[in-house]
């Protein structure tokens, strides 16, 4: 439970995120100073991603080590910094580092990338990683994307998720669907079917469809990227004027079915469509019947 509480958070932490765009420019810190505090953000973070937090427990400010020690720590695969912000006379700053790791669900391990975000200042000389207590957290229960901090919080528990972790982590994957799992292809004439995607999270998802590899089969995702409340629609088209085909009589018999997936990130969720191919012609209004031929006289 402890995974899958970390995970959770690292999802939405990571969407929320991507949903945030900010126009805020890099501070220009004086180059010893910033390089001073690269190299101990590189260590803090090597630290996590070598799994020897104890190493990590000594680039902590002395009145934040209670909070460091009470916060729940998982290793990283990789970590970059993106952005930093200077105040106090460059004395304190904010670092966004972008870092990679794992997330659990159901016995499935899938890669992710995800946003975190630490608080530093100088104490006697050296930059510190420097408990901050927040004043809002992220969650994707809320139309804003945040709510306030529990009166209580600690960095132990900060993350603003519900008791009830496998529901609020299912909740969050439901935002994300297809309207059917099927599509129809009549393979005796060049034919089309579609599927809508929607996505309902406050963040960014992006889309990705395998390949079909199959000659006339041709599959168009409508937009790779939705934004928050965004739809679109893949289709799903037999050509029979795919120069691919060798040989367009066999391909109006082609018959059966074949299963294509449509990949979700960084959600990591897979929708598998399967394609079905009907050779039969669809019939039309039937012959109406002959009209009798007048009596001869």
């Amino acid at each position: 439970m402890k995974t899958l509480a970390l995970s959770a958070f690292l999802l939405v932490s990571g969407i929320l995120a991507l949903a945030q765009e900010s126009t805020e420019l890099l501070d220009k810190a004086p180059p010893p100073i910033d390089e001073a505090l690269r190299a101990r953000v590189n260590q803090y973070y090597h630290a996590f991603m070598a799994g020897k937090f104890k190493e990590a427990y000594l680039l902590v400010a002395d009145d934040s080590q209670d909070a460091f020690l009470q916060a729940e720590k998982d290793q990283y695969k990789a970590c970059d910094t993106i952005k930093i912000r200077y105040s106090d006379n460059f004395s304190k700053a904010v670092v966004v580092e972008n870092c990679k790791g794992e997330w659990k669900w159901h016995g499935s391990v899938i890669p992710t990338s995800f946003p975190l975000t630490s608080n530093w200042e100088v104490v006697d000389g050296q930059w510190y990683w420097h408990y901050v207590k927040p004043t809002t957290v992220a969650t994707p229960f809320s139309p804003t994307g945040f709510v306030p901090a529990p009166a209580e919080t600690t960095a132990k528990n900060d993350s603003g998720l519900p008791a009830n972790l496998v529901a609020a982590a299912q909740g969050i994957l439901s935002k994300v669907g297809v309207d059917k799992r099927t599509v129809r292809l009549r393979t005796y004439e060049t034919s089309q079917d579609m599927v809508h995607v929607r996505n309902d999270m406050p963040g960014t998802v992006t889309l990705k469809m395998d390949d079909s590899n199959m000659a006339g089969l041709k599959i168009t995702v409508g937009q790779t990227q939705l934004k928050a409340h965004e739809e679109t629609t893949v289709l799903f088209e037999w050509r029979l004027d795919d120069p691919a085909i060798l040989c367009p009589d066999c391909a109006k018999k082609t018959t059966g079915s074949t299963t294509v997936q449509l990949h979700i990130s960084p959600t990591g969720q897979a929708f598998p469509i399967s394609v079905v191919f009907d050779r039969t012609p669809q019939t039309g209004n039937p012959i109406p019947p002959q009209v009798p031929a007048p009596p001869q006289k």
